[in-house]
């Protein structure tokens, strides 16, 4: 069953950012692992689950696909979340130096969450736009992307050193951080950096690999396949991983966002396609079978007598299909109907009779 953040958190669907982070702050404080040590796998689970609905209605982008779809994909089509997709990390240093007056630590414990969001040194992952038409949309596709970036150096497999023989960081005793603890007793705050010497990897080369000199990484070209799926909504976001910046034997990921283009003729609400039809009066006053073209495909449909001006037809399952789910949305058929501007004697001569004819109906009923 699909999870219902805005439930989690305990806010409207209307909340504003600053409701939604106010929110946060209460349940983080209430349910953190380290303040419930009798119960503390539920609330390991808890913290996770509010910790997700923030991750996605704190942003803009993650709410928007969310509110659209009831779904959010944390990178190549995966749903489930997982504490490196969290990305408010400034909000929760803030939120628990006001708790427990001291960043990550407190309680107790090294680090607060137990090893994430530790600092683990540069932003690796990279991001490209990229524009997609309604079309790409409707029947999936790839696209060819294009970038530079420094890959893992190939002549030492990205360790920096010749022949791949390290030694041990004697700075950091091999774990590529450092870290200072202030405070003591029950309330502690740990500061957790990269350790200076290594540069985070935990060890240096014997010898500097000749290709990269020590640095692990070279810039090449990188040209991928990306793969658009069906129902792809704007500012879709999807990685690729491993295909960022490498750095200190470490590498990214790298994230495309995907921009959807409008279509002239045909409008995209949620997963609806919506499109206008052209009739004329005697195929609305009469009825008749009509069709309607979305890309390549034809859907056949019936307009119903006395169909007026205005009115909608729903073709189902034939709009775009689900992102995270199975089945489509509709296309929404919108009746225009065709008044000519000029018209024959003979034509001239026919309505003035059917209109002669209608007045004596409303005559007749009026009397």
């Amino acid at each position: 069953m699909p999870k219902d953040y805005y439930e989690t958190l305990g806010v409207e669907r209307s909340a504003s950012k600053d409701e939604i982070k106010k929110a946060f702050r209460q349940l983080a404080r209430k349910y953190h692992p380290d303040a419930n040590p009798d119960n503390k796998e539920v609330a390991e689970e808890k913290f996770k689950e509010i910790g997700e609905a923030y991750e996605v209605l704190s942003d803009d982008n993650k709410r928007r696909m969310y509110d659209q779809t009831g779904r959010v994909d944390f990178g190549s089509g995966r749903q489930d979340f997982t504490w490196e997709d969290f990305t408010h990390y400034s909000d929760i240093n803030d939120i628990f130096d006001r708790i427990f007056g001291g960043g990550f630590g407190g309680f107790g414990s090294d680090s607060f969450f137990g090893g994430f969001g530790r600092n683990s040194g540069p932003n690796l992952d990279m991001a490209m736009q990229l524009e997609i038409s309604l079309y790409d949309v409707y029947y999936g596709t790839k696209k060819a992307v294009k970038y530079r970036r420094n890959a893992p150096c190939g002549e030492c497999n990205g360790s920096g050193a010749k022949n791949g023989k390290l030694n041990r960081c004697n700075t950091c005793g091999g774990t590529g951080q450092q870290r200072v603890v202030q405070g003591q007793g029950f309330f502690r705050m740990v500061s957790v950096t990269t350790c200076k010497t290594c540069g985070g990897r935990g060890s240096i080369p014997q010898e500097p690999c000749k290709s990269c000199k020590g640095s692990g990484s070279e810039v090449v070209n990188e040209e991928l396949e990306i793969n658009i799926p069906k129902g792809a909504v704007d500012n879709l976001r999807l990685r690729v991983k491993g295909k960022g910046q490498a750095h200190n034997g470490q590498v990214g990921d790298f994230y495309v966002i995907l921009n959807v283009s409008n279509n002239g003729k045909i409008r995209r609400i949620n997963d609806d396609l919506h499109i206008n039809k052209e009739i004329t009066f005697p195929e609305a006053a009469l009825g008749t079978d009509a069709e309607v073209e979305i890309f390549d495909e034809k859907f056949p449909f019936k307009i119903p007598a006395g169909t007026q001006p205005g009115e909608t037809i729903k073709i189902k399952n034939a709009g775009i299909p689900h992102l995270s789910s199975r089945g489509s949305g509709d296309v929404v058929v919108s009746v225009k109907v065709e008044v000519p501007k000029h018209l024959s004697g003979k034509q001239k001569d026919l309505i003035n009779k059917l209109n002669d004819e209608l007045k004596k109906k409303h005559s007749w009923i009026k009397g």
